[in-house]
């Protein structure tokens, strides 16, 4: 018996099963990825760019590359292309002056990668400089992917100093933007009498057309995301997820590592001679400490956690010492390093990002972009000589552009507003009110009171990674590498000390001041450490978010505290009390000294925080599964689960659980979402819908506003 059309209809939606009477495309798997994260970010970028000086100019940092230099170079400088009259100019410091240099353009979409030579910088009394006219008909089918400064006789594929490249917002303003016919001057300085549009030169991202449209920047996210979790670029099988596993926050810890067999591609120093001394076996198991030669592969290498990559994009912008419309930073450095990668980075975040755990991990210009390239010659060569095209293969420009895409398109979009947020716990509220302080108050005589704060809001606005004065993410020396004992310095007498920012030798490094080790040159200003006379050098390490901490354990660059309390606790210990780190340039003092039960209650509002960015995540990825089909919608769910399963593990590894009714909410969630991996389940939709309430349920129980 055939039942009526809307009798069909009525038990279709029942069961949750979902009625369509034409085929729809599924949307396709961005894993994590959130295409609206990624359109808040660019259209921040956007108003920003536009608003600057020269929105119409192409600025691109050039600076030592380890993926791509012929050899190591103290040397940086920046290209500006104006893309309505075609004038380039090219400005470099710290070249040495006995030498001739070159500048080239890179067309890396082409079939043969085409190199153009552009001219010889002139040497000036403040580095070498070029200003050319480009012609329009020399520049004819060329696209601008890459530019490079070459030691004069040689090419960029061998004699490569200095690289730089577009970012992809810039990539997708210039896809997007409308760019009217522009009068160009020919080579000779005789003006061309037609209008000629430049937009032939710019970089473009492989999904051309309006931005604006979601499916669009889906595709370049779920393209990103199968380059991230399978690509192996023609190295030793690992991939980008190898280190940084989607199921487990985009990081990798020692109890994950210890549930995987041994064929798995992190082991491939363990299974394969010629990778020996890729990595130091014992360390990788034990710590889930990875070797980075991050002072460039003639030094000595440095042992550093895989950070997680959640919410990438509200921590990449690089502190500087002035910060237009906010407060100063505090190492002249930091400007240093900023001006020499990209002039406009602060308004444009176009490059000079606060990369991996010393903030200046990428090579090139200093972008998420660029940071791929670095990783690859990192860690996927198929043997130590690192030889391009034969150990590994670097990404494609247009796999750059997938890749960027789905990292900058990972966990939360935008910072929480502690300000309006109350916990229904009193134990996870006093944690935030000790939290969200910026400085220890004084008494009437001028001493510093202790005990009454936690002083966190300064260097982790809103539990993020972003300074409260001037927003952006600072790199500062807290003691960590002063620890005396560390484990894994125990395990392995032999390593040596990390420096973290910068690439200078500094000769008092390590719990005794007496390791070597490469930082920046920054000293603490006088009165801003007890460290003995003498030894006031930095190793400074980047600012981490702390709303995704609770569930990526352990902590700091080189994992050396394994819980989120000991952590906490940590910051009231002598080495951070005696560390730059405690005091600002001012003199401020942010030294902690709290007693167990507010440190307790600090990792109860900080574990509070990481569930509800569990609930957020995993609810989003529950509705991603609803909308899909087969493989796909079981590769969401699967991630739905884990990041619920999180949730409950979070309250449940607690010292005291503030919130016994939430935590049964969000085990019931998990057990629907369970139920719901069966893909023969008649009611799996159904089943998501409950799971999503509960977790809201729990959320409810937990906090209100934020």
């Amino acid at each position: 018996m055939k039942l009526p059309y809307k009798r069909v209809l009525a038990f279709a939606a029942a069961l949750g099963i979902g009625f369509i009477l034409a085929p729809q495309p599924d949307p396709p798997f961005t894993g994590h990825g959130d295409p609206a994260a990624l359109t808040q970010l660019y259209q921040r970028w956007k108003n920003a760019h536009e608003q600057s000086a020269s929105p119409d100019t192409l600025q691109l940092g050039l600076s030592y590359s380890k993926a791509l230099s012929a050899r190591f170079s103290p040397a940086a400088g920046r290209l500006q292309l104006n893309l309505r009259t075609g004038r380039l100019q090219a400005a470099v410091s710290d070249l040495p002056a006995t030498g001739q240099y070159e500048l080239w353009l890179l067309d890396n979409h082409s079939p043969s990668r085409q190199r153009l030579r552009i001219g010889q910088l002139e040497p000036t009394a403040d580095g070498h400089r070029l200003a050319v006219q480009l012609d329009p008909q020399q520049m004819r089918g060329f696209t601008l992917d890459a530019a490079a400064i070459v030691q004069a006789g040689t090419s960029p594929d061998n004699g490569g100093l200095l690289f730089g490249s577009p970012s992809l917002l810039q990539r997708l303003y210039f896809t997007e933007h409308d760019w009217p016919g522009t009068t160009l001057a020919a080579a000779g300085g005789v003006s061309a009498p037609e209008r000629a549009p430049f937009e032939f030169l710019l970089p473009k991202t492989a999904q051309a057309g309006n931005f604006g449209r979601g499916p669009q920047l889906a595709q370049l996210i779920a393209r990103g995301q199968k380059i991230f979790t399978e690509e192996t670029f023609g190295g030793n099988g690992r991939t980008c997820a190898t280190c940084h596993r989607p199921d487990n926050n985009h990081t990798i810890d020692p109890n994950y590592i210890a549930k995987l067999p041994k064929s798995d591609p992190l082991f491939v120093a363990e299974t394969r001679p010629e990778l020996a001394d890729l990595e130091k076996p014992a360390l990788l198991r034990q710590f889930a400490l990875f070797v980075a030669n991050a002072d460039g592969f003639d030094r000595p290498p440095v042992m550093r956690s895989a950070s997680h990559l959640l919410g990438l994009a509200n921590t990449l912008t690089f502190e500087r010492a002035v910060n237009p419309g906010y407060g100063n930073g505090e190492f002249t450095q930091d400007e240093a390093y900023f001006n020499s990668h990209d002039s406009e980075a602060q308004q444009s975040g176009t490059h000079t990002q606060a990369i991996g755990w010393s903030g200046d991990g990428a090579p090139d210009g200093g972008s998420l972009r660029d940071f791929a390239k670095g990783a690859i010659k990192q860690h996927m060569p198929k043997t130590l000589i690192r030889a391009e095209n034969i150990d590994f293969r670097l990404p494609t420009e247009d796999e750059l552009d997938a890749l960027e895409a789905y990292m900058l398109s990972l966990g939360r979009s935008s910072e929480l507003n502690l300000a309006n947020m109350y916990f229904k716990s009193p134990l996870v509220q006093n944690g935030l009110l000790l939290f969200n302080t910026k400085n220890n108050p004084k008494a009437a005589d001028g001493s510093v009171i202790f005990g009454a704060t936690a002083n966190c809001n300064g260097c982790h606005f809103n539990a993020g990674g972003i300074s409260s004065t001037t927003n952006a993410n600072p790199t500062r020396d807290t003691g960590v590498e002063r620890m005396r004992d560390q484990l894994h310095h125990l395990a392995d007498p032999t390593l040596a000390y990390d420096g973290g920012f910068g690439q200078l030798q500094q000769n008092d490094c390590g719990p005794n001041y007496d390791e070597i080790c490469f930082s920046d040159g920054s000293v603490s200003p006088s009165g801003t450490s007890s460290r003995p006379a003498g030894h006031h050098g930095l190793n400074r390490f980047n600012t981490p978010s702390l709303v995704e901490a609770a569930d990526t354990a352990p902590f700091f660059h080189n994992n050396s505290v394994t819980t989120l309390e000991e952590s906490v606790a940590y910051y009231s210990s002598d080495a951070f009390n005696s560390s730059p780190g405690a005091f600002t340039s001012s003199k401020a003092n942010r030294q902690g000294k709290l007693d167990s039960s507010q440190v307790i209650a600090v990792a109860l509002f900080l574990r509070s925080i990481n569930v509800l960015e569990n609930i957020r995540s995993s609810n989003l990825l529950d509705k991603k599964a609803m909308e899909q089909n087969g493989e796909p919608s079981l590769k969401s769910l699967k991630l739905a689960i884990a990041d619920t399963q999180d949730a409950v593990e979070v309250l449940q590894q607690a010292v005291i659980n503030p919130y016994p009714e939430a935590l049964e909410k969000l085990q019931q969630a998990l057990n629907l979402e369970t139920m719901a991996g069966n893909r023969f389940y008649p009611g799996r939709i159904g089943l998501l819908r409950q799971a999503i309430a509960l977790k809201e349920q729990a959320r409810n129980l937990m906090v209100s506003g934020g």
